[in-house]
């Protein structure tokens, strides 16, 4: 099967001019030919026909259609020109969704098309002189005036459009421009400048007018780097454009219904023959249909296309029109897909002569056929794979092209290039990975036979790419100079390694040797260890000064060793044994370190640099891979395997330098327990990073700041029993506490006496060989529990008094402390005072054993005391009063506070100065100072008392306060008066008297407060209705009787009808109703929340008003009756009953003879009576006259006699009233 055979082949192979469409016929197939998507239909109306409609206007702007060249730009203008311009065009429409959307506007524009070719008149100018020819040809003469001498475009062209519509009447007039942005880009800054600010006017003219704008460019102009510099103008002119842009999707939809239209019998043998091919493709038989509809065209073919940012005038549909033309006569393998992509286009490209004039397409250019010429002489390894070595070459150089610069390193993977070029190769079974290792083998050829020229693989995302500054190769040279290397050279690489391995920001501790200041953790002790790591041989050690506690070394792995083991206890050594890998890696590292140090040129310093990275980053990949078997640890002669060391431990997850430290620990640690015997285990992990901070920690647990870390620490001294401090339990805090007892009185223990110091900076204490750090601890903690005084080294005294101090204080300070005292003896009499003021047991104070607990139950009596004078002052600076009286006169509340005030400072001093027993020791306070604590606390007592008066009576007290304002009775104003003298009399003696004195009085209270509910309920019931008086009330405000007294009272003239609004207004609707109120809510509530009856409103009762409002109503009734029968029969009157209605009539006639209202007075009624009583106005006609009149008319229309007889009405009711007027017929 032929490739023409299987698509209905119909290219684009001629550049559309938008001047074509002038051409009716031209027009016609302009029309015909465009194919176009539902959803390119329904973006054309959304942003194009949308601002050409002239119907709906609604701030209509101009269109900047943008696509590449080669998209249907120019064509897709043509096509809207061309249907706009003349309405006969539209049946050739081929899309039904985008006929519909024209046919608004088809055949309702004059259209004037613009192809702006290289020229350096003004945009302006260009428009302007256009618009006047076109105008000229269709008889209509306007010169637009000169550039220089307006302000503003717009008064011309809303002048010209005036012209335009005299002639044209509503038609449109729509300018479409090509080819705008390559007119743009060869403007100068200032001469663009202008043209921006003539297409803003454009742009703004349209929404007030019939003028439409549609421009067509390539890019987006906003959105253009080339005009940057014109931002703000651009910024304007795009609020009154629209753009539109061609899609991807819309270029191979064209692709597939245009130029590769298929049957679906075509497709279906497509889609077969693609079927084989499936599984070696990722991605394909998820978009087979889309490769059927482009088959032979990649989809990759038309989505890189379009990131080709370099090739100006990249015409795709041309492109592929000629690449599709090729094959048309070539017959489909049935072994491969057959597809083609865009590695098809690079020949394009090579054969394009223009293109080599862009300096940066030369370059891909030169660049890449030196590579297809080096691959198509010397690609040996296996011929077979040189088609798919010039195609891979021919797809690398096209992506070149896409990615922003041809410097980005940016590529493609062997997966992309199998997928994206559906490269194949016969194969004995259909297998992904076999085609994709084969692509990679090809790659690797392909970089070994150019030799790294100008194809770089970047390992870190496998993408292969075109690096055309690569025309060294680099990798040769550094393979070249890592062959001259010697073994010392390997030997410091090695090091480098190995220290960027160990992931620590560390100098040289002696400068010029890779000798390291270096920590251990010992992990029977849980506690770092100090000492050197060497990256070289033991004989370096009389280098490291002073001696620390071990010595590692990482011995040289290339070379002879210069130096013997003497099998010291204190030393280890790491012995390295690689593979070729490794070897290899290192190699590399050292080549293109070195090469980079001869380079002179810093391009290629940049590129050996990288490359040496890059081998460094492999050796250490690989040295974390073995790092559990690449290294012999020998320990006093004896060589062991780092994993045979650490057996046991879980090791996979730790880091090289952690396994490192751990085997140095392991082995080493025997020698630590026999050189530091008493060294106690620590519960928290102590490193040479974090031990200040601990030692921080615990010294704020001692200060008070207690947190887990300070706790663990102080424990793993024995400082600790049950989260207590208590030296005592502790091994080293009683050595030094037997030592303080030993000395006469007045004798110190100086810091000499405690500390020895071998060498330099290292002290340790005689006894135990701890580091004076861990003693300034241990005596932090017998301050604390007050066995010693330290005087620092700055002469600061340091006792329990201000540990918090201490622990904030400069470590150097602490660490040189001159020496130990004993601390002072306490005031006893003082201490038994407050004792005894706070209702403590002296005794606990007297007994020294017993001073934890005295300290512990002082501390908990001085919480409860502060709690209480917080709550006592905030209750004091409340407003504390009661029956609007203060509880506590204002002189006396100052001086409760003050005391409350004194109390308070006392008891926090207590909690931060005296809060252990060896800090109690230094109690200050005297007596006279104490004799003010006891006036506090007695204070709080009679404010307490206070309190509970208020509590107790306050809810009555606040009661009788509310029922004051609402009473007028003086008998019960008199009771609450009576109460309230009591309460006064009370308040003012209340801390002398009884407490139970004040439950007295709020008795008393709540017996009144019963005795009020009673009145007030017999009250409220006398002033409202209950529930039956309330149904009552409706029915009366509902009855007929009421219902007909309000008809009766439009009667005008007669009627007293104030007398009804006050028994309605008045009397029955001021009753008020409400039958909810209990005695259980006036306990909560002083008044109805119902009604909010109020005695002092004085309301009258309503006991009886219903019976004399429904009396009164009735009388009412009887006399209006007899009032209008009075006024009816006047002989006046009555003559005038026979005009009435009939049924106002007989309506009147039947009140009159029965003396009777009707039961139901309507409206009706009430008008008859008007009627009556105003007179009514008679016109007589004789049925002679009527008939001689009507004689006179002759023969008339329908029309005519109604008009007429009209007209004789209005002449006979001329000047009267028309509602009192009767017309009488007579005989």
């Amino acid at each position: 099967m032929k490739y023409g055979q299987l698509i209905n082949f119909d290219p684009i192979e001629t550049v559309i001019q938008i001047k074509d469409a002038d051409d009716s016929a031209k027009a016609a197939r302009l029309v015909e030919t465009y194919v176009m998507s539902d959803d390119m239909a329904d973006m054309i109306n959304e942003k194009i026909l949308s601002q050409l409609s002239l119907d709906e206007v609604i701030d209509n702007k101009g269109v900047f259609l943008v696509g590449n060249y080669g998209t249907g730009k120019s064509h897709l203008m043509s096509v809207i020109s061309a249907i706009a311009q003349d309405e006969n065009h539209l049946k050739y429409a081929r899309n039904k969704k985008f006929a519909e959307y024209m046919r608004p506007i088809a055949g309702r524009f004059e259209v004037l098309r613009i192809e702006i070719g290289a020229v350096k008149t003004s945009l302006r100018d260009i428009v302007t002189t256009e618009l006047e020819k076109d105008l000229a040809n269709r008889g209509i003469h306007y010169t637009f005036p000169p550039a220089d001498t307006i302000t503003s475009n717009k008064q011309a062209f809303n002048e010209m459009m005036e012209r335009f519509e005299a002639v044209f009447g509503p038609k449109g007039y729509l300018l479409v421009i090509d080819e705008l942005l390559d007119y743009l880009k060869s403007r100068t800054e200032m001469e663009l400048m202008h043209d921006l600010a003539f297409i803003r006017e454009l742009g703004e003219l349209i929404k007030n007018t019939r003028f439409r704008v549609i421009c067509g460019v390539q890019e987006s102009l906003f959105e253009s780097p080339s005009f940057s510099f014109a931002a703000s103008t651009l910024l304007k002119a795009k609020d009154r454009y629209e753009q539109a842009i061609i899609r991807r999707e819309d270029i191979a939809y064209v692709v597939s219904e245009r130029i590769l239209k298929k049957t679906s019998k075509q497709k279906a043998w497509i889609r077969e023959h693609l079927q084989k091919f499936c599984n070696l493709y990722k991605n394909m038989a998820e978009r087979l249909e889309e490769f059927v509809e482009l088959f032979p065209i990649h989809p990759a073919y038309i989505e890189t296309f379009e990131r080709v940012y370099l090739a100006e005038k990249r015409e795709i549909l041309k492109t592929i029109s000629a690449t599709v033309k090729e094959v048309l006569v070539q017959d489909v393998p049935e072994d491969q897909p057959g597809i083609k992509s865009y590695d098809s286009y690079w020949k394009y490209i090579k054969e394009n002569m223009a293109k080599k004039a862009e300096p940066e397409i030369k370059e891909v250019l030169d660049k890449s056929g030196v590579l297809e010429d080096i691959i198509s002489r010397s690609f040996i390894s296996r011929p077979i794979y040189k088609p798919m070595a010039i195609r891979i070459i021919y797809g690398l150089s096209v992506h070149r092209l896409t990615t922003g610069g041809l410097d980005v390193r940016a590529g493609l993977t062997a997966q992309n290039l199998k997928d994206d070029l559906c490269l194949y190769i016969d194969m004995p079974e259909k297998d992904e990975e076999f085609l994709l290792s084969t692509v990679q083998s090809v790659m690797k050829a392909i970089m070994e036979t150019v030799s790294g020229q100008f194809i770089e693989y970047n390992k870190d995302n496998e993408q292969y790419f075109l690096d055309l500054k690569k025309d060294i190769d680099y990798d040769a040279k550094i393979e070249q100079r890592a062959n001259t290397l010697h073994d010392s050279h390997f030997n410091r690489y090695f090091y480098t390694i190995i220290y960027d391995i160990l992931d620590w920001q560390v100098t040289e501790y002696v400068s010029g040797h890779r000798i390291y200041e270096y920590f251990i953790n010992w992990e029977g002790k849980n506690i770092f260890r100090s000492g050197y790591l060497f990256m070289g041989e033991s004989n370096e050690r009389p280098t490291a000064q002073p001696p620390r506690d071990f010595y590692v070394y990482f011995l040289p792995p290339y070379g002879e060793l210069t130096a013997v083991d003497e099998k010291k206890d204190d030393e280890v050594f790491f012995k390295f044994r690689g593979d070729d890998e490794f070897e290899e890696h290192l190699r590399l590292f050292a080549g293109a370190k070195e090469m980079e140090q001869l380079s002179g040129h810093a391009d290629s310093k940049k590129v050996y640099s990288r490359k040496a990275e890059e081998h460094k980053r492999d050796a250490l990949r690989w040295l974390n891979n073995h790092k559990l078997s690449c290294f012999t640890a020998t320990y006093k002669g004896v060589n062991r395997q780092i994993f045979e060391v650490l057996h046991g431990r879980r090791i996979n997850d730790m880091t090289f330098k952690e396994i490192i430290d751990t085997t140095a620990s392991v082995l080493l640690s025997d020698y630590f327990a026999a050189r530091y015997s008493l060294y106690p285990k620590f519960k928290v992990k102590i490193t040479n990073e974090n031990y200040r901070q601990m030692i921080q920690r615990g010294l704020d647990y001692i200060a008070g700041k207690k947190t887990q870390d300070g706790a663990n620490l102080l424990d793993s001294f024995g400082l600790l029993e049950r989260d207590r401090i208590n030296p005592e339990r502790s091994m080293y805090a009683s050595y030094f506490i037997k030592k303080m007892n030993s000395l006469p009185s007045g004798a110190v223990l100086n810091a000499s006496d405690i500390f020895e110091n071998p060498y330099e900076d290292v002290f340790y204490d005689r006894e135990f060989k701890l580091n004076r750090e861990w003693i300034v601890l241990i005596l932090a903690a017998l301050i604390y529990s007050g066995h010693v005084i330290v005087v620092a080294g700055n002469n600061v005294h340091y006792d329990a008094s201000n540990l918090e101090e201490m622990a904030s204080a400069n470590f150097s300070d602490l660490y040189n402390f001159r020496h130990v005292g004993k601390p002072r003896t306490p005031a006893l009499a003082e201490l038994k005072k407050l004792f005894n003021i706070l209702a403590l047991p002296e005794g606990l104070i007297i007994n020294p054993s017993t001073w934890e607990e005295a300290v512990s139950r002082l501390l908990e009596r001085i919480k409860h005391i502060l709690d209480k004078a917080l709550a006592t002052k905030e209750l004091l600076n409340e407003n504390f009063a009661l029956w609007g009286e203060f509880l506590i006169p204002d002189n006396i509340m100052k001086d409760y506070i003050n005391k409350i005030d004194l109390l308070k400072n006392f008891g926090n001093s207590i909690i931060s100065r005296f809060n252990t027993p060896a800090k109690l020791r230094n109690f200050d306070y005297t007596v006279q100072q104490l004799e003010e604590v006891a006036d506090g606390i007695e204070t709080i007592e009679i404010v307490e008392k206070y309190k509970a008066f208020k509590d107790n009576c306050s809810a009555n007290v606040e009661y009788f306060s509310k029922v004051e304002l609402i009473l007028d009775d003086e008998k019960w104003l008199e009771k609450i008066r009576r109460e309230k003298q009591e309460f006064l009399k009370i308040r003012d003696l209340i801390k002398d008297l009884p407490d139970d004195l004040a439950f007295e009085f709020n008795n008393r209270l709540s017996k009144l407060k019963e005795d009020y509910i009673t009145y007030y309920v017999e009250l409220h019931n006398r002033c409202r209705l209950d529930l039956s008086g309330s149904k009552r009330k409706g029915e009366l405000m509902q009855s007929r009787m009421l219902a007909n007294l309000k008809k009766l009272s439009k009667i005008e003239g007669i009627l007293d009808t104030g007398k009804l609004d006050k028994l309605i207004d008045d009397e029955l609707a001021s009753l008020k109703v409400c039958y909810e109120l209990s005695s259980i809510e006036l306990k909560q509530n002083h008044i109805c929340m119902h009604c909010f009856f109020k005695p002092a409103d004085k309301e009258r009762p309503v006991i009886g008003m219903l019976e004399a409002i429904e009396e009164g109503l009735e009388q009412l009734e009887e006399e209006w009756t007899r009032i209008i029968l009075d006024s009816i029969k006047d002989p006046l009157v009555v003559k005038d009953i026979q005009y009435l209605e009939i049924s106002q009539r007989r309506m009147i006639e039947e009140f009159l003879s029965k003396r009777k209202l009707p039961d139901v007075v309507d409206d009706s009624f009430v008008e008859a009576v008007n009627i009556l009583l105003k007179g009514l106005d008679k016109v007589e006609v004789s049925i002679s006259d009527l008939a001689e009149v009507m004689a006179s008319w002759g023969p008339c229309t329908v029309d005519d006699m109604t008009k007429r007889f009209d007209n004789l009405v209005k002449e006979w009711s001329k000047g009267r009233d028309k509602n009192k007027l009767r017309i009488i017929i007579k005989k």
